[in-house]
């Protein structure tokens, strides 16, 4: 776990966890690059056998943080020029070898002006990208996968796309070969004290739900406590040869001392605003 605090006093804490669950590899990774001025936090979930998966998530986040700390600019330009390099970095990687020529990944990101209180995300895939704020929890990212469709149809609910048999189709991921554009959020939002931020693999969120980690947030103190408290959950239901997982939280402030409720209209509202 890990904490720095910006010139208002406020104090900005983060942990993350990847685990190799039932598989032979680990093909998720996860970093982050703090500044003295901005945060940028990354995590990504590969795919392509024979080790390729491994290549190209650790390429996605060695790229982003890079990237992030050779030019730390809180802008959704800079943020969109600097997955554009993750992704023709993976891109590159494939034609390294014969082995990695079908590596792929999908990757989320935080980025964060702490001093000015504000952030923006990129994504793409279907790893996730989660807010919770007083009580309330939004999904901020939609994920790039079919059953996301289906779900947009109306043909399945939000929670069937966890056991859907066409859950790991993605339509949209690093490294696939026509050009594919990284969604970035539309404008910098605000974040407020006690904000909390969590990004994740699908090897995660499947098996627990967002009520689940809202609950567990509300009985833990540190952020490290409520990842490990959130992988208990996990590893109780995890079948063998279950998915990795990855996992990275960011604490503003002291959520576990923020009682006060978040009237439901704001969800909708910041939401719009995304």
């Amino acid at each position: 776990m890990n904490t720095f605090v910006v010139s208002n006093g406020m104090q900005i804490e983060y942990a993350s966890l990847s685990r190799q669950g039932g598989r032979e590899n680990n093909e998720d990774a996860c970093g982050y690059c703090v500044t003295n001025d901005s945060a940028c936090f990354i995590v990504s979930d590969g795919a392509g056998g024979h080790g390729g998966g491994e290549v190209a998530s650790e390429t996605a986040v060695r790229t982003a943080l890079s990237a992030f700390s050779s030019h730390p600019e809180f802008s959704t330009d800079n943020v969109k020029n600097l997955m554009k390099q993750v992704n023709s970095a993976v891109r590159y990687g494939q034609g390294l070898s014969e082995r990695l020529s079908k590596m792929s990944a999908t990757i989320v990101g935080l980025f964060l002006d702490p001093e000015g209180g504000k952030a923006l995300w990129a994504h793409i895939g279907d790893t996730r990208l989660y807010l919770f704020r007083r009580g309330e929890f939004i999904q901020l990212t939609k994920d790039h996968s079919v059953v996301q469709r289906y779900i947009d149809a109306g043909l399945v609910d939000g929670d069937g796309s966890r056991n859907h048999k066409d859950r790991n189709m993605l339509f949209a991921a690093l490294g696939m070969p026509e050009e594919i554009d990284v969604e970035v959020s539309e404008s910098v939002f605000d974040t407020c004290e006690g904000d909390v931020f969590f990004l994740c693999t699908d090897g995660f969120w499947e098996l627990v739900n967002e009520e689940e980690m809202q609950e567990q947030l509300m009985h833990s103190t540190a952020a490290q406590e409520w990842l490990l408290r959130m992988e208990n959950l996990l590893e109780q239901r995890a079948k063998k040869g279950h998915d990795n997982y990855s996992g990275l939280a960011i604490w503003l402030g002291t959520p576990h001392e923020m009682t006060v409720p978040w009237v439901k209209h704001d969800l909708s509202d910041e939401n719009n605003a995304l």
